[in-house]
């Protein structure tokens, strides 16, 4: 074995024990996050209704690609998804509560929602998707990274606010996946300040103002709306897959902690890729 590869296998071990260690750490964390949130409810762990996606080791802490998977036969039952991330300041990440709208969509197979959010420290991901009858299910996966929810790349936090609240918002749609599978792609420009990122011009905290709500209606009618908080990303990007067999237009509905408001709509369109 090259010296290199030694160097590397070494590496890997110390990752690999020290994951360990702060696993064993976590485990009094997530047992006082689910009582909070659960209290003695049972929760499902590994449970095959849904999936969770996202890096080992984040590259950038404060954009972190995770994506939570429905399965197909759940998604008549759903009633919210929430991500958490034990070891962050504020560990509940968002919730979604999905519509009759989004039950009632059709079958189009498995689908997921995609958010990018911020890691504050090494730390179990959790999804948790609960059912119409109350029943709690659980995928987590360990994502290595640190100091995600106080480094921020605005350089300019006076720009940051006159470009606030302008959006994008994307409707796809893709045959190959069936003649009623949806994909929403939204945007929204907005600093989303956690409260934990020091001003470089002023050397002191900058006051938390993040979107806190996003709501998604189809013809109207209520789709899924997000509760999200602090460690979701600058710039606030959400993906998800739905089943819609009409042409409505999908709207979208955004506040956030201080009270502005922000909208967008758009209407289906063939996917290119």
């Amino acid at each position: 074995m090259s010296f290199k590869m030694r160097v590397a296998a070494a590496v890997g071990m110390l990752l690999s024990l020290f994951a360990g260690s702060v696993s064993a750490q976590d485990s009094a964390a997530w047992s006082d996050i689910r009582a909070s949130l659960y209290n003695v409810r049972p929760v499902a762990e590994t449970s095959p209704l849904v999936r969770i996606v996202a890096p080992k080791r984040a590259e950038d802490a404060a954009v972190v690609a995770v994506s939570m998977t429905v399965a197909a036969e759940a998604v008549p039952r759903v009633r919210s998804l929430t991500l958490i991330v034990d070891n962050n300041p504020a560990p509940v990440v968002a919730t979604i509560n999905f519509a009759d709208a989004y039950r009632k969509g059709g079958d189009v197979g498995d689908r997921t929602v995609e958010l990018r959010i911020r890691l504050d420290q090494l730390s179990p991901v959790r999804a948790i998707l609960e059912l119409e009858d109350g029943s709690l299910h659980m995928a987590s996966q360990f994502v290595a990274g640190s100091g995600g929810c106080t480094s921020t790349s605005v350089k300019d936090v006076d720009q940051a606010i006159l470009t606030l609240g302008q959006t994008r918002l994307k409707v796809a749609s893709d045959r190959t996946r069936g003649e009623s599978w949806r994909e929403v792609q939204a945007q929204i420009r907005h600093p989303n300040f956690s409260g934990m990122q020091i001003d470089a011009k002023t050397n002191s905290y900058t006051p938390a103002h993040f979107v806190d709500r996003v709501e998604f209606r189809i013809g109207g009618k209520m789709l899924a709306a997000f509760e999200t908080g602090i460690a979701i990303s600058e710039d606030p990007n959400i993906r998800m897959s739905f089943a819609s067999a009409s042409s409505d237009t999908l709207t979208m509905t955004a506040r956030d902690t201080m009270g502005h408001e922000f909208s967008d709509a758009a209407t289906a369109h063939e996917a290119t890729n």
